[in-house]
């Protein structure tokens, strides 16, 4: 999935210009319940602007009337550009850079560097737990040969109306033993578990 399907388009949100004030820029975020606003001029984007930069600002500089300090453009209270990514990264991608970077939400622009919009943390994470179905029923199973068990396993679950959502595999760094995690739906799950202990699957856990 690309980062197109889960960006919130710019024209749906809040976007300071640089010579918006801190004034307004803080009014802006206070009234629509936010952390920080993205900052864009000529469609180009620019930056993001956030309240508690603005104020730690005001304290580091001993500025003495605050009503005056807050006339100031929003330019002067950039310092992190962000670096834009394409509607077309994959979202996992996307995650990557969530987690290698404080972000609070990714800059989305066009081929000609125009604005398209943003893809924030809550938007990446809701849709990972949908594509991984982290709500539904967990098997984990060991096993030393991932190849020759997975098409069991998955016939198992289907003869008994199960349907698999998600399967993982993890090394588990012992003797060559690998996890199976396997997320499903079914009418039956503990018929499933049990036709597959039956199978002789060693089930390491099991979570509803």
């Amino acid at each position: 999935m690309r980062v197109r399907a889960i960006m919130t388009p710019a024209n749906e949100l809040k976007v300071l210009k640089p010579t918006d004030t801190a004034k307004y820029a803080i009014q802006l975020i206070e009234e629509n319940g936010f952390l920080s606003l993205p900052v864009a001029e000529d469609r180009k984007f620019v930056g993001f602007l956030s309240k508690q930069f603005i104020y730690e600002s005001f304290f580091k500089e001993k500025f003495g009337d605050i009503d005056a300090y807050l006339e100031k453009p929003v330019s002067a209270f950039i310092v992190d550009t962000v670096e834009p990514v394409s509607p077309d990264l994959f979202i996992e991608e996307a995650a990557d850079i969530f987690f290698k970077n404080k972000r609070r939400f990714i800059p989305v622009v066009g081929d000609h560097n125009e604005f398209l919009g943003i893809v924030t943390q809550n938007a990446l994470f809701g849709i990972l737990t949908k594509v991984y179905g982290l709500k539904d029923p967990k098997i984990s199973i060991l096993t030393d040969d991932f190849k020759g068990v997975l098409t069991k396993i998955a016939e198992t679950i289907s003869k008994n109306d199960g349907n698999i959502t998600n399967i993982a595999l993890l090394d588990t760094e012992v003797m060559g033993i690998q996890e199976i995690s396997i997320r499903l739906e079914g009418k039956d799950i503990d018929k499933i578990v049990k036709k597959l202990e039956e199978k002789g699957f060693k089930i390491r856990e099991f979570i509803k």
